[in-house]
């Protein structure tokens, strides 16, 4: 299956020429950045949820002449060129949408942007590592590390399309991150979306004005603790009778305005 898989993706994408383009800050490398990149294609393709478990398939199946060590990945991986794995994730969305494999959702395209968290440990760190105090079940405090970052995915109803990520680095928030990675996807992804919708944290009057001059409409969670907007909203609800239907067990009411001047 995996092979076919593999076929499919260099048929539909050229996806290993493609990714001959990428380099890394290796000064003599025995082996060539393609192959890492392979490799690492490969271990998503086979849904390795890590380099570890990677190391053990490779050893399990003897492998071992045909990927890279996994010291080897990581490191390659830690120096690989960023403009250029986004220039090409840009030409594979470009390839996509011209042949249709992306949908829209009700007519509409949409993006979504969220924070999420990957990577914890209590002895591995590295620069970029956060960290937090947690209570193990026996009651000790230990330090945890972990990474964090913020994705923007293209979503679809039946797939969905990660079209950048960017790193939420120690000291600072989700919003950060997401302003960066909104700013940046905005720019290589004009006509890519034309809705972003977050949860109640992106319901910033800086993400909104973003997104604005970038002329995307925003929608984001309005929960009730902020009880200014949550009352104007209520008001603006008296001015007109709300659209109801129902999606399975759910129903819901929907207003729409257009106020003057906004």
């Amino acid at each position: 299956m995996y092979r076919k898989l593999l076929r499919y993706s260099n048929k539909i994408f050229n996806l290993f020429s493609i990714i001959a383009s990428i380099t890394d800050e290796r000064l003599k490398p025995q082996i060539s950045t393609v192959k890492i990149v392979a490799a690492i294609i490969i271990m998503h393709f086979t849904n390795q949820g890590s380099l570890n478990n990677l190391s053990q398939e490779i050893a399990y199946k003897n492998l071992k002449a045909d990927i890279p060590s996994v010291s080897t990945i990581a490191r390659t991986a830690d120096t690989m060129d960023l403009k250029e794995i986004r220039r090409i994730c840009i030409e594979i969305y470009a390839r996509a949408r011209k042949k249709k494999m992306l949908e829209s959702c009700y007519g509409m395209w949409v993006g979504v942007v969220d924070g999420h968290e990957q990577i914890t440990s209590p002895y591995c760190k590295c620069p970029y590592c956060k960290s937090r105090t947690v209570t193990r079940k026996d009651g000790v405090k230990e330090i945890q590390y972990y990474h964090q970052f913020t994705a923007f995915i293209l979503a679809g109803p039946r797939v969905s399309l990660i079209l950048d990520i960017e790193p939420i680095l120690p000291g600072e928030g989700e919003i950060s991150s997401s302003y960066r990675l909104l700013s940046r996807v905005c720019r290589n992804y004009p006509k890519a979306f034309k809705i972003v919708i977050g949860d109640g944290l992106y319901l910033k009057e800086t993400v909104f004005n973003l997104l604005e001059k970038h002329h995307k409409h925003a929608i984001a969670v309005l929960k009730e603790e902020r009880r200014q907007l949550f009352e104007e909203a209520n008001r603006l609800s008296l001015l007109s009778d709300p659209k109801e239907y129902r999606r399975g067990k759910t129903y819901y009411r929907a207003w729409d305005h257009s106020i003057s001047g906004c």
